[in-house]
């Protein structure tokens, strides 16, 4: 980590802590800071679902809305972070979603994209995905941790082992394991 990355981490631990300690000005300062940051994951997502869903600044706003809304209890930038890409995932999860139900006629203006086919089968792929990865989650939350900051994060391996407190190896050998499950789950 640079010099001036760690000063960056340093003051988003600085407003997690002034926010856990009911500073009011912690909540806007923080997302100032992170805000390009969280911008880059939502892109990266986005991009690698295929079709557009949301742009990256309305995923981004509508994570922050939901985390901004809660006690946050985020101990560090990394802590953070992964709590951000948690509440991204869900956003993206919930908007695929209520796309799917309004192009099965649960909206009430019906218009035609070109693209709209697109979107639902990458919405149904996108949601395969966050099945298996949900039940993943019951079976092994770490691994399941570790393929949502390598892939929605963009994380590499030895940021995911900092972050997880575990080592390279581990986050190596949970990463390849998590993609054969997913895999498996997957084409099954």
């Amino acid at each position: 980590m640079e010099v001036g990355e760690s000063e960056i981490a340093g003051d988003v631990t600085r407003l997690l802590g002034a926010w856990r300690e009911g500073d009011d000005s912690a909540p806007d300062a923080l997302l100032n800071l992170v805000y390009r940051e969280l911008k880059g994951i939502a892109g990266r997502r986005l991009a690698r679902l295929g079709v557009p869903v949301l742009d990256p600044t309305e995923l981004v706003n509508e994570a922050m809305l939901r985390l901004l809304g809660t006690k946050l209890d985020a101990q560090n930038r990394q802590h953070f972070f992964s709590i951000a890409a948690t509440a991204i995932r869900f956003v993206l999860v919930d908007t695929i979603r209520r796309q799917q139900a309004d192009k099965r006629g649960g909206g009430v203006i019906d218009v035609t994209l070109s693209g709209a086919d697109q979107v639902s089968a990458a919405g149904d792929q996108w949601l395969e995905v966050e099945e298996a990865l949900r039940v993943l989650e019951t079976q092994d939350p770490r691994k399941a941790r570790i393929v949502e900051l390598t892939f929605l994060m963009g994380l590499n391996q030895q940021e995911i082992a900092d972050a997880l407190g575990i080592s390279l190896t581990t986050v190596e050998r949970d990463l390849r394991f998590a993609k054969a499950w997913l895999r498996e789950h997957l084409t099954a």
